[in-house]
């Protein structure tokens, strides 16, 4: 008899997403983070060396700026180009979706140029961060603007 409230709260925990780990998650998160701050760091100095080892090599961004989804290549070869500092507006939110992959979210004022127009902002930045080698890279990039 004791196995069966055992079990039902097992089967509860794995039906709301609901984690026993919650330190280790803690921990993942501000990794998590610290990653994403690094990058953007890295962008805000444009260090395409930074920029590369901080991305997966499929990486995707999708900007109001670039007008179509540019590789990380091409947005190193546009970093002369562009001129940024995304500083948020919101907290920085992290949503783990297993051990080796996590989705950021935030609002965030960008300031600066690209191709010597103003950026647009606010915006909404959505990341998708996986964790290749040990190390949590960005795959995805996208803001999106908010209307005022």
């Amino acid at each position: 008899m004791r196995k069966l409230p055992a079990l039902c709260v097992g089967l509860l925990l794995f039906v709301t997403g609901a984690s026993t780990a919650d330190a280790d998650d803690a921990t993942v998160v501000s990794t998590v983070k610290a990653a994403f701050a690094a990058l953007d760091d890295a962008f805000a100095r444009q260090d395409g060396d930074a920029i590369r080892r901080a991305t997966t090599p499929d990486h995707v961004a999708i900007t109001p700026y670039y007008g179509a989804p540019k590789s990380v290549a091409e947005q190193i070869a546009l970093l002369p180009d562009l001129k940024l500092k995304e500083t948020p507006l919101s907290e920085v939110e992290v949503t783990l979706f297993g051990a080796d992959a996590a989705a950021i979210t935030l609002t965030a004022k960008n300031v600066g140029t690209f191709k010597g127009r103003p950026l647009p902002s606010p915006v909404f930045v959505t990341a998708i961060y996986v964790k290749h080698n040990g190390q949590w890279l960005e795959r995805l990039y996208q803001s999106t603007v908010l209307k005022p």
